[in-house]
């Protein structure tokens, strides 16, 4: 197993705390608390907020230190849009490289077949959930075998799965995204890419929408 360095340590946690919403959009990261909290002296601590300036979940501002970063509509469109850029031309490639095939896919359907919402509040649990319920996604642009598309998907993840937090802990959710995956899956093996696009390109419009409209109310209402 990979032993993780002080700052990537700090790194992993924070990111799951801000993934899951257990650290709020726009809050302000105060070092003497999280200095405290980790047992690190400040500098791995400024190291980690870098790292996660890079991700795009914290932003530093002169001489007032280190926020989470907020969300909006706006970010949100761009980061489905490219999703679904990403994940259409994964299916693409699956068509003219003649793969049809996809054993590690359905590899992850089997696992997230009895998978339930976790009901504990615990961020790494709840982390964990998030990465299950994607790993149909990542395992279907890894199946197109193109390290770049690969690279550009996991580049966009973890922000992903901070607005997936926002809906993906719902039974009702989690039945249709099972659904969905089932045939995407059927259609590729009986290679109807076309279809198979389809349908992945509608799920993902139709979540985009969700959000749009969660986000609006939410911003309506005055909610942090």
């Amino acid at each position: 197993m990979k032993t993780l360095s002080i700052t990537e340590s700090i790194v992993e946690q924070l990111r799951i705390h801000i993934v899951v919403g257990a650290l709020k959009p726009g809050q302000r990261l105060n070092e003497s608390k999280l200095s405290s909290h980790f047992g690190v002296s400040r500098p791995p601590l400024r190291e980690a907020f870098r790292s996660l300036e890079n991700e795009r979940l914290v932003i530093g501002v002169s001489r007032k230190g280190s926020y989470v970063t907020e969300i909006s509509l706006e970010d949100c469109q761009e980061i489905f849009e490219v999703r679904e850029m990403i994940e259409c031309a994964a299916i693409d490639l699956l068509k003219a490289k003649g793969i049809k095939n996809l054993p590690e896919v359905a590899s992850v359907l089997k696992e997230t077949a009895d998978l339930t919402i976790p009901t504990s509040s615990d961020p790494r649990e709840r982390f964990e959930y998030l990465k299950a319920i994607a790993n149909f996604h990542i395992k279907l642009v890894e199946s197109a075998n193109n390290s770049r598309l690969t690279h550009f998907f996991n580049t966009i993840f973890i922000s992903l799965a901070r607005y997936q937090a926002l809906y993906m802990y719902d039974d009702l959710v989690l039945n249709r995204s099972k659904g969905v995956h089932q045939k995407i899956l059927r259609l590729i093996k009986g290679e109807n890419y076309a279809e198979a696009k389809g349908i992945l390109r509608s799920h993902i419009k139709g979540f985009l929408e969700f959000m749009r409209n969660r986000l609006e109310l939410k911003k309506a209402s005055g909610m942090d």
